[in-house]
């Protein structure tokens, strides 16, 4: 289908990627982001880039954009920990590429800086300050977007790329869910001084560190850090990242049912650490008051492939996840490479456009509702309020912390 016209709704990291690999792929494609420009919204912490999210990135981007992420990125993790609350090891998993300069290195950048650079050269392509109403079909065969603000936009394929709250997958798939998993998390960060560098767990410096916690919590934390060498027009800040989970009755809250926002997170988390390490409480006291944040942890539902048409997801909009694997970002773009393959095949008339998204849509179905299950696990598995449940996890990872081939599984499985 020669000269074929995307429509993609949402500017985030996998609507951005996969408009890069259309143009590249010589497809027209129009963004639209109900934001009004790329700063107007607070984009929260640092996500980490892995292996995989580094080849879809360098596959999509031109080759400036990529550069720009791999110098814009904060110290390439070098390690996952995993201690208990008394910061006793349970488990180390040294990093399989750890050279700053590889560009497939697992490396923490932050949100509003990577946004920033996906969104570069795409100026005439992301239209803001469009809030996406409905689609429908039209008697031309194509599919008109209509915003909000009453305007509209007409293209051959429509594709959803607008996160967990996705109004394209509420009319497309009425009955995909999200529910409650029945966890609340509350995150913040540190300022990343000298104190805070002689007191936070040496893990936290080399990436990934999760604690283990009595009565079905849990606290993760990594550092942002930047190679003292490494010049960048993107943000720069560094600090300590934490995220303390627990059940929502641990809390004092009644359910976790919709937005959670504690009056006081700090006093809620710290009435949960009496008997932690001193050092990782401390990270919980030092915390900016302005970066605490709570909310309710879902997951969606898996769904069965349905019948292919013109309107198509991507990421977070069908398949949104826990925080326990930190692949959300790195599955939608694996998602950006896959489509922008199956829609460039149709624009070279290789395959008709609906079967080429049928087998885009079957094959992400399977490995992106995978992860959702796989970070499902993890979070039942790190929360289990079981005296007999946490004793078999900690010895797992006792026992894998002796053997390279169970500590390459724990990572694959459970970090």
């Amino acid at each position: 289908m020669g000269n074929l016209q995307v429509i993609v709704i949402g500017a985030g990291t996998g609507g951005l990627a996969l408009a890069h690999g259309l143009r590249a792929s010589g497809i027209a494609v129009r963004v639209f982001e109900r934001d009004h420009n790329l700063t107007g919204r607070a984009q929260g912490y640092r996500l980490t880039i892995n292996a995989r999210g580094a080849r879809a990135l360098q596959s999509c981007l031109p080759r400036a954009n990529f550069e720009h992420y791999v110098a814009a990125s904060a110290k390439v993790s070098t390690a996952v920990s995993f201690f208990d609350h008394k910061l006793r090891r349970l488990l180390f998993v040294e990093a399989p590429n750890t050279e700053q300069t590889d560009p497939h290195a697992a490396r923490p950048i932050s949100r509003g800086a990577l946004r920033q650079i996906l969104a570069e050269g795409l100026e005439d392509t992301v239209a803001y300050g469009k809030t996406f109403q409905s689609f429908e079909k039209t008697q031309g065969g194509q599919i008109a977007a209509r915003f909000e603000d009453g305007s509209s936009a007409g293209g051959d394929v429509l594709v959803g790329a607008d996160g967990a709250a996705s109004r394209v997958r509420r009319q497309l798939l009425p009955d995909a869910k999200r529910v409650e998993t029945g966890l609340v998390m509350v995150m913040g960060k540190v300022p990343l001084d000298p104190l805070v560098r002689r007191e936070a767990p040496s893990g936290v410096f080399k990436g990934p560190t999760l604690f283990l916690g009595p009565g079905g919590c849990s606290m993760f934390a990594g550092a942002v850090e930047y190679p003292p060498s490494q010049g960048s027009d993107y943000d720069r800040e560094e600090y300590v990242m934490w995220g303390f989970s627990a059940h929502h009755d641990s809390f004092g809250l009644a359910s976790a049912a919709g937005e959670v926002a504690l009056a006081d997170a700090r006093a809620a988390v710290l009435a949960q650490m009496t008997d932690w390490s001193p050092n990782l409480r401390r990270l919980v006291e030092r915390a900016d008051t302005s970066s605490l944040l709570s909310f309710a942890v879902k997951s969606s539902v898996p769904v069965a492939p349905w019948a292919t048409s013109r309107v198509t997801l991507l990421g977070d909009a069908l398949h949104n996840m826990t925080p326990f694997r930190g692949i959300g970002a790195n599955t939608a773009l694996r998602d950006a490479v896959l489509l922008r393959d199956a829609l460039a095949s149709a624009g070279r008339d290789e395959r008709d456009v609906l079967a080429a998204l049928a087998d885009y849509e079957r094959e992400m179905i399977g490995y992106g509702f995978a992860a959702v299950q796989a970070s499902l696990a993890n979070m039942k598995r790190l929360h289990a309020r079981s005296p007999v449940s946490r004793l078999a996890t900690r010895a797992f990872f006792r026992i894998a912390d002796l053997s390279p081939w169970l500590r390459k599984r724990a990572i694959d499985t459970g970090g």
